[in-house]
């Protein structure tokens, strides 16, 4: 629904101002419309409004879109429960959300009263409508609050004339930040109206990916931390339970360095075991769930609500890095275990002959 930018007049998202429509809106669109890796586009009037059925009237954010242009932006008609999307942008039918409808006790064809304000006069403006369609969007604001309107039915009802509050743009291709690889912006020149990025649209959510590295790496660094302590006790395991073993070769002049080392080309190929294993399971549930995807759709986050399962990708520069550390800090773990035989007394280690 948000798109990945959104052209506002300065000021109109503090408030919803019905008065602060986009200046230039003509030229402005036709700058923006040339963007090379532009995919899809549509043209919005946002309002604060009443809705009245015969079961009571609730507060609802009114949204007039043009059916033509928002079905390629938003996820509207396929969040259909009920009934049929907009269409057209001058039809008398609206959309609501499930909750709403449900609270109005609204069924399909109903008379419906839409009460705002007009732009002009600030009096009062009252449009009967019929219900054409429930949504069901999974976010609790958007189905208890939000009602969908022809664009132009709503403009005539407000006298906003041919005015927009909202534009909203999908580019392809993306970069890995989920931003538009070439840049968009507007003129310099341009004081009135502001070109807003997805980012600055959703701040939490930004904020959730701009960390998300951080919370990647301390989860790193707690698991390279488990897995030191798994691959000491492994190894300490196997010092004790060849600890008479030891204690012979080392009766038979093998160095302390020699024996040291053959405890580190341990930790080596126990590493060494582990980063393929691990590469291969990777790279295959990977290679899985890019094909499946993975189901989260309905849940919110940060104010999101997944409309479409999520598709990882493999990351070829993680199948370096990551086992690179793992192999690294096996070899750190491995440090105590082999100091530990640096420092084994033969006789000691012979007393412990098992019988």
């Amino acid at each position: 629904f948000l798109g990945h930018a959104q052209l506002h007049r300065k000021g109109f998202r503090d408030e919803l101002d019905l008065k602060r429509t986009i200046v230039n809106l003509d030229q402005r669109l036709e700058q923006l419309l040339m963007h090379p890796d532009l995919e899809h586009w549509s043209p919005r009037v946002l309002s604060q409004g009443m809705l009245a059925s015969p079961a009571g009237a609730e507060p609802v954010l009114v949204i007039g879109v043009d059916p033509q242009y928002e079905r390629f932006l938003s996820k509207f008609d396929e969040g259909l429960v009920q009934g049929h999307y907009l269409e057209s942008a001058s039809a008398k039918t609206l959309m609501v959300g499930s909750k709403l409808a449900e609270m109005l006790e609204l069924q399909l064809g109903d008379r419906l009263v839409l009460t705002g304000i007009e732009a002009g006069t600030d009096e009062m403006a009252q449009e009967l409508f019929r219900l054409g369609g429930v949504f069901h969007m999974g976010t609790r604001e958007m189905d208890q609050a939000m009602v969908l309107a022809p664009l132009n039915t709503l403009q005539q009802m407000l006298k906003l004339d041919l005015q927009l509050h909202e534009v909203a743009f999908r580019f392809r291709p993306l970069d890995r930040d989920g931003f538009p690889r070439t840049p968009v912006q507007l003129p310099g020149d341009d004081e009135e109206n502001e070109l807003q990025l997805w980012s600055e649209l959703m701040p939490a959510l930004n904020v959730m990916k701009e960390w998300s590295g951080v919370s990647m790496t301390i989860i790193s660094l707690i698991l390279f931390f488990i897995i030191g302590l798994g691959i000491t006790n492994t190894l300490l395991m196997g010092l004790y339970e060849r600890m008479f073993e030891l204690g012979v070769i080392k009766s038979l002049g093998t160095t302390p360095w020699q024996s040291t080392r053959l405890m580190f080309y341990e930790a080596a190929c126990l590493g060494l075991v582990s980063v393929l294993f691990g590469i291969g399971l990777s790279v295959l549930i990977t290679w899985i769930f890019a094909n499946t995807g993975i189901d989260y759709t309905g849940i919110e986050f940060s104010g999101v609500t997944f409309q479409e399962k999520i598709y990882p990708e493999l990351r070829w520069e993680r199948l370096v890095q990551y086992p690179f550390w793992t192999f690294g800090f096996t070899m750190v773990a491995s440090v105590y275990p082999s100091w530990k035989l640096w420092r084994m007394i033969p006789v000691e280690a012979l007393r412990k002959r098992k019988f």
